[in-house]
């Protein structure tokens, strides 16, 4: 897992290089072949190796998917024993006391931790785990999938409105504006912090790393720079900053002071602990505060200290090393899931989201057309019929001929949805796209054995017609 993989899975999460998770582990999350089970801090197996994904425990409860064609998610605690039963298509881990999992094709509903509903949200396309009492949840519409908050009783305190959201941290989240801008509201949906942005990241400590310009800075919440956008990248390391100019990692006092040269190929922040993970020459070793080295670059990738096991990487496998270098589990594992890495910098989880499975035609043609016209044909073709899904087989074999330029632009693309006519077993629903809102275009679905599927070769004009009946 190199740092471009994970810095993809931030800005899809909107979770800052911050102090995250720094809390001692008491279960690691290990992948052995296909499965993952958990080992605890000497190495040993405590938990089988039988789950297709894994979270880390917090609270004493993991989320956790079967092994199977079609994996269910449920929760476990500490002796690997189902505190709630794996039931569910799509489960968040537990944040706040509470989760949001989706039965299958059913809606989103949070539960506590006895696995009893508290609320559901049955128009929702997607929602999030809660943060300060505030859970993101979305729906579609006319301008595309917008977002908003419900409290812990369902009831909404901030009506959908924005194009995407961050989670709440010091009272403030990010938020983006139709014309894809970025800025931070309060509780009350104020505008605290203008759209101003190209990127905003969660205040942490009274800060948040923003993007401007095409460079990263940092603000205080009054919206004033504490360290001015100049930055390839950047990130918070408590009192310190984590910079990258001119190709090369540093670290810069809080008031801007080079402190650590910027020397490092690649680097992860202290993140409060004694070391930190750097990057020289083709090997990662760890530093001190002071810039020296307190282990040599040995690893082929290591990531920072959860208090004094450190994850490391050699020949393709993963072990924890202590603080002295020496191997406290041996690297005998295949991977790590995305949850630990997450949970060292951020205050979420990589099982945050969790959508409708809902057997709707409007939710099945908004995911379809997403996973189209953001060029990700696999996740079109989960909800196409056989023939479109081979139409999508031959799309996929030509993406390499389409421009940087040309896929930037269609993943910016917002897509609205306008209306539907639905008679039978057919259905139309009408939608628009960002760069052309005044141009409204057709997508067809049928149902086949009780689901939805976008009919993209069907003939338009007797789908048309098929859907004006009655």
């Amino acid at each position: 897992m190199n740092r471009s993989c994970l810095f993809v899975l931030f800005a899809i999460l909107l979770s800052s290089c911050q102090s995250g998770h720094t809390g001692s582990n008491s279960l690691f999350p290990v992948k052995s072949g296909a499965q993952y089970g958990y080992v605890d801090r000497t190495g040993k197996a405590t938990i089988p190796f039988k789950y297709s994904r894994a979270g880390c425990f917090e609270g004493g409860m993991a989320v956790v998917a079967t092994y199977s064609k079609q994996p269910m998610w449920g929760y476990i605690d500490e002796s690997g024993k189902y505190i709630i039963e794996p039931l569910y298509s799509y489960a968040t881990s537990f944040s706040e006391g509470l989760a949001f999992v989706v039965p299958e094709g059913d809606a989103p509903r949070a539960i506590d931790k006895n696995g009893i509903e508290q609320f559901s949200l049955p128009e929702a396309q997607s929602a999030e785990n809660f943060s300060e009492g505030l859970a993101a949840y979305s729906i579609l519409g006319p301008e595309g999938e917008t977002w908003g908050f419900v409290n812990k009783d369902g009831k909404v305190k901030i009506k959908p409105q924005f194009s995407a959201v961050g989670y709440f941290s010091n009272g403030l989240c990010g938020v983006m504006n139709k014309n894809g801008r970025w800025g931070y509201i309060n509780k009350k949906a104020e505008i605290v912090i203008d759209f101003q942005y190209d990127n905003v990241q969660p205040f942490d400590g009274g800060k948040g790393k923003v993007a401007a310009y095409g460079k990263w800075g940092v603000i205080n919440e009054h919206g004033n720079y504490v360290l001015p956008p100049g930055y390839a990248d950047l990130d918070i390391d408590g009192e310190k900053f984590l910079v990258k100019q001119g190709g090369k990692w540093g670290w810069l006092d809080n008031n801007g002071k080079e402190i650590i040269p910027m020397q490092f190929a690649d680097a992860y922040p202290f993140n409060g602990n004694k070391f930190a993970a750097v990057k020289s020459g083709n090997k990662w070793g760890y530093i001190n505060e002071a810039g020296k080295f307190a282990i040599a670059p040995q690893f082929d990738f290591a990531f920072g200290f959860d208090n004094d096991l450190a994850l490391v990487e050699v020949n393709g496998k993963y072990g924890f090393i202590d603080n002295q270098g020496q191997y406290a589990i041996n690297p005998d594992f295949d991977h790590v899931p995305v949850d630990y890495y997450i949970r060292y910098f951020a205050r979420t989880s990589a099982f945050y989201n969790v959508k409708t499975d809902v057997n709707e035609p409007r939710s099945i043609a908004y995911k379809w057309l997403t996973g189209f016209y953001h060029m990700s044909y696999e996740e079109a073709s989960k909800y196409a019929t056989e023939d479109t899904r081979a139409l999508l087989d031959q799309f996929a074999s030509i993406s390499d001929m389409i421009s940087d330029s040309s896929r930037q632009r269609m993943s910016g693309l917002i897509i609205g949805i306008k209306g539907l006519k639905e008679s039978g077993n057919r259905a139309i629903v009408t939608y628009t796209l960002s760069d052309n809102r005044n141009k409204e275009q057709l997508l067809f679905l049928i149902r086949t054995n009780n689901k939805w599927r976008v009919q993209f070769s069907k003939n338009e004009e007797a789908a048309e017609d098929s859907g004006q009946e009655g």
